[in-house]
């Protein structure tokens, strides 16, 4: 079976494709009768390369031809460029975009930071102006009494019970009936004592009776809790006392068991009792005890005794600062 493709062998090497459709040939005598003539023309084009970097370098001989050509080619690099170019932009974008929302994200948590500071800070100022006060208010109180300031825990207003529970008990030495204070004016007294906390009856409770002396007038009263209401109310008033709205409630000191001339409230209404020879006057509380956070309590000596605040009525007046049992 003949071969696809022909070897000859003659003077000459050639090689025929039979399936190409084409002969090439290559004369070995030729090729090397040439090489003389290719180097000849390498060197020279050498030379000419050489004169020209030459020339270029110290004449600027090719400047205008390089600008031409630069000019000329500049389409072509452009449009070689393009894709490169805005594939750079895209990621430059990219990088961009997560860059600014990595950014973003912290500046979000850094003013989250500065907002809680921010409040902590509010809150510090507050509790320090309610301090402050709270020390000033002690600026009443005689040199033998021993003070303490004390947290509020627990606030338990119903129409039943007014009290609040501090974290403060019988392991700082408070006691029943020990008399407090808050920034504003009288607070109540304790009630109950716990190993380290302590319930606290309000002078708004209908139980609690507080003896009050009128700033202007110097009218003295009794001022009892009115309970749900949140008010005072001095009963049985004489209908010719001086006594007006708008008047300020002072605590008289009267029994020794709160300091004197402490803020209580401030009158409301005084009203003639038809048929009768007293007035019913009503008062506000200058102490809200919503927005009560600390407290004062108040020892009178060495002791820290000042009587009990569950002392009945028949053993201790009324006057004196009292609990109803």
């Amino acid at each position: 079976m003949p071969s696809r493709h022909t070897w000859k062998i003659t003077g000459h090497f050639r090689f025929k494709a039979d399936h190409w459709g084409y002969t090439r040939g290559l004369d070995v005598n030729t090729l090397f009768a040439r090489a003389p003539a290719i180097t000849f023309r390498l060197l020279v084009w050498s030379a000419i390369s050489v004169a020209v970097m030459v020339a270029d370098h110290r004449f600027r001989a090719l400047e205008i031809p390089r600008g031409v050509m630069l000019e000329l080619l500049r389409p072509v690099h452009t449009l070689a460029d393009w894709p490169l170019q805005k594939w750079q932009g895209f990621s430059e974008l990219v990088a961009s975009r997560e860059y600014l929302a990595r950014q973003n994200k912290l500046l979000e948590e850094e003013n989250r930071q500065l907002q809680i500071q921010q409040q902590q800070l509010i809150d510090l100022r507050a509790e320090n102006h309610r301090l402050s006060d709270l020390l000033h208010a002690t600026s009443v109180l005689r040199k033998t009494q021993r003070y303490q300031l004390a947290r509020v825990v627990r606030v338990a207003l119903d129409p039943h019970s007014q009290m609040v529970q501090i974290g403060l008990g019988r392991a700082a030495g408070v006691f029943p009936g020990q008399p407090v204070l808050s920034s504003g004016g009288i607070f109540g007294q304790v009630i109950h004592v716990g190993s380290s906390t302590a319930q606290i009856l309000l002078i708004t409770d209908s139980r609690h009776a507080l003896p009050v002396v009128n700033q202007r007038s110097g009218q003295r009263g009794v001022a009892y809790g009115d309970g749900a209401s949140g008010l005072l109310r001095l009963p049985y008033m004489p209908a010719h006392a001086d006594l007006i709205q708008g008047d300020m409630l002072l605590s008289s000191g009267l029994g020794g068991r709160f300091p004197r001339g402490y803020p209580v409230a401030r009158i409301r209404s005084v009203a003639a009792v038809a048929g009768e020879n007293f007035a019913e006057v009503v008062a506000q509380p200058v102490v809200d005890p919503d927005r009560v956070q600390e407290v004062l309590l108040i020892w009178s000596d060495s002791t820290g005794e000042t009587g009990s605040a569950l002392a009945p009525l028949e053993s201790e007046p009324a006057d004196a600062g009292s609990v109803e049992p």
